[in-house]
């Protein structure tokens, strides 16, 4: 059986290729969050997210994918007794203004169930990214957040949705995103195009 990270990557790969490629997907990724009115019609910070995150050298993972909190127990990104300690992408937009948004980014397929603290970590994890960027050598610079969940239409009945400024269903995605996969196994032909993303 594949793992995890295996199924998900196709969806992430194409997340990432149409927010980095289109300004609409950018703009509709972060509609109706508290972030819209001022990053609407931002840039993304492709290169310079790559330079930061590989400031050593390449993750195994593409350079905008798992950000792990990375720091000891004590951290406020954690509830206890939760193993949620990462975002499954993050990307980094900045406006006209010169201000930073950091866009946390969290992965569900259809059917599948939140672990233990998941939803309730992501602000925290991202409004502490945001407060302690400087002691983290792979996190860009950024002046504001958001958390973005994209999941199945069963997931819309969990109370937990309120620990995410947006909710893109599958279906939306599929609407919205050139190649937007089907099942988790399908990796098409963006595979190319993605390798200069990485």
């Amino acid at each position: 059986m594949a793992s995890y990270s295996v199924k998900a990557q196709p969806f992430l790969d194409v997340i990432a290729f149409n927010v980095f490629a289109h300004q609409h997907v950018r703009d509709w990724l972060i509609s109706g969050t508290p972030a819209a009115y001022a990053f609407t019609g931002s840039t993304v910070l492709i290169d310079e997210q790559r330079l930061v995150r590989w400031h050593a050298r390449p993750t195994k993972q593409p350079f905008w994918a798992n950000y792990f909190c990375g720091l000891d127990s004590r951290c406020t990104c954690r509830i206890a007794g939760s193993k949620s300690l990462e975002s499954d992408a993050v990307f980094f937009f900045r406006n006209q203004g010169g201000s930073t948004l950091a866009v946390h980014v969290e992965f569900k397929h259809a059917g599948e169930a939140f672990r233990y603290g998941q939803p309730e970590g992501y602000p925290l994890r991202a409004a502490c990214f945001a407060k302690t960027y400087d002691e983290r050598k792979a996190v860009n610079p950024h002046d504001a957040w958001t958390t973005v969940l994209f999941c199945g239409a069963e997931t819309i009945e969990d109370p937990r949705l309120v620990y995410f400024d947006r909710v893109i269903l599958h279906e939306q995605a599929r609407a919205m995103m050139d190649q937007y996969p089907d099942l988790p196994s399908v990796r098409g032909g963006l595979a190319l195009q993605l390798g200069s993303l990485r």
